[in-house]
């Protein structure tokens, strides 16, 4: 959307005089713990007492939320009691009190924190080789305390949903062995798919060498027919799996390779109107970077050169290029502003008109519009003299004797300097702020030498 901006002349009076009082901020310094009072035993024990304190207040909260944790109650319930002794204390300001408190309490939650990242440790370093004696009735009893106290480390999720898979496959692992032994054959065959890859590897590699030669055919048959069914039903990603299962069988298969090679390229051209796709709507939401993304995605996977985005990609990096130039003045100090600044701003302004269409860049250059209009537009300000003063405004120039001058002033900080032979030099501070009233400032020299 285009939006208009009307440019206004905001005025208003603004000159402030500040004061210092050396003994007010000597007081205030001692109450704070600031300049000579900081180094009072006072301010240092409140100073070490606070530290103290927030350091505890980052392992009490953890170390309370866990739950079977792996120490004597007693142990917890005592640094907590030395922590709010401590914290008692500090609040009536025994700052000296407090810290042995807190030191006490701080020591004993530590020594709380290793002992359970220790029982941590070796409860996950013991998980591997449950997995690989193929215990994982034990594994799903450890990974369950585990899960207890970090309940989103995604990795234990996933090795407790493993063990658990591995518990409930056990039955069927006896079943096939039973099997196996008896020399069921049909019976192994149907219990085979049913593995996942990593479980009870010694058993199934026993299970299918016996099987090796009765299955081959069965097996490849079985394989090329549910190939066929998924190619049928546009399921590719079941389609490939179940092919390559049966290339492995048998790795000379010219229908089998044909098939897969049909199946890739459809699984192909499938992320690649995939991929079009979430470009366009990365697009049309402004998502521009993701727009990036998408393309170089699509270029990787468009081995027949079907699409040509040169221009979208042009278009789009200018569009971040632009946007990266309008946000570098988000925290522009305007009071700076000069000749050359302006223009800068000026000729940004100008060449990113268009991206008012935008709702993403819209509010960031309406920012930079408002503002520099703001601190572009001059205020009045009337200085009045003795007509003998000579007058000169920095940044700026010579502005001569006078009783009364009335200046347009852009916005930013001035010092309106007098000189007169045989008096002193007088100087006069100005701060013009933006959308201010007209000023008025009488500057003169008085005082001779």
């Amino acid at each position: 959307m285009r939006v208009s901006h009307p440019r206004g002349l905001f005025l208003f009076l603004g000159l402030v005089t500040v004061g210092y009082l050396n003994a007010d901020e000597t007081d205030e310094d001692l109450i704070d713990c600031e300049g000579e009072a900081a180094t009072t035993q006072y301010c240092i024990d409140k100073e070490d007492a606070f530290e103290l304190r927030a350091r505890i207040e980052l392992l009490y909260p953890t170390l309370e939320e866990l739950s079977s944790p792996p120490w004597e109650e007693e142990d917890f319930l005592s640094a907590v009691t030395d922590f709010n002794k401590g914290v008692d204390l500090y609040r009536d300001e025994y700052f000296s009190d407090a810290l042995p408190k807190f030191k006490s309490a701080f020591d004993a939650f530590t020594q709380l924190e290793e002992t359970f990242q220790t029982t941590a440790e070796e409860k996950r370093a013991a998980i591997d080789g449950l997995f690989e004696n193929s215990s994982y009735e034990i594994a799903v009893t450890e990974l369950n305390s585990l899960l207890e106290w970090f309940p989103e480390d995604l990795d234990l999720v996933r090795l407790h949903g493993e063990a658990t898979q591995g518990e409930q496959l056990k039955p069927l692992v006896e079943e096939l062995q039973e099997h196996v032994s008896t020399g069921n054959f049909q019976e192994v065959e149907q219990l085979l798919p049913q593995f996942p890859d990593g479980f009870y590897e010694d058993d199934i590699s026993n299970a299918r060498a016996s099987l090796e030669a009765h299955r081959q055919d069965s097996s490849f048959n079985s394989s090329m027919t549910a190939a066929y069914e998924s190619i049928e039903a546009k399921e590719w990603f079941i389609a490939e799996q179940v092919l390559e299962s049966a290339l492995l069988i048998r790795p000379n298969s010219t229908v089998a390779k044909e098939l897969l090679e049909e199946v890739s390229e459809n699984m192909r051209l499938d992320q690649v109107d995939e991929l079009v796709q979430k470009m366009a709507d990365a697009m049309s939401t402004e998502r521009w970077e993701d727009v990036l993304v998408n393309i170089e995605e699509v270029e990787k996977l468009d081995v027949n050169e079907e699409y040509d985005f040169a221009i979208v990609v042009e278009e789009v990096g200018e569009l971040l290029a632009l946007e990266a130039e309008l946000i570098e003045y988000k925290d522009f100090d305007f009071n700076s502003l000069n000749d050359s600044k302006r223009q800068d701003i000026q000729l940004l302004l100008d060449k990113t008109d268009h991206l008012n269409d935008f709702d993403r860049t819209q509010p960031i250059r309406q920012f930079l519009q408002d503002t520099f209009t703001l601190y572009s537009t001059p205020i009045e300000v009337t200085i009045r003299s003795d007509n003998k003063t000579k007058l000169r405004i920095r940044p700026g120039k010579e502005i001569g004797s006078f009783r009364s001058k009335t200046l347009e002033v852009l916005p930013g900080t001035y010092e309106i300097v007098g000189t007169r032979r045989g008096f002193k030099q007088v100087t006069h501070k100005l701060e013009v702020k933006p959308d201010s009233e007209s000023i008025e400032i009488k500057v003169e020299c008085r005082a001779r030498f």
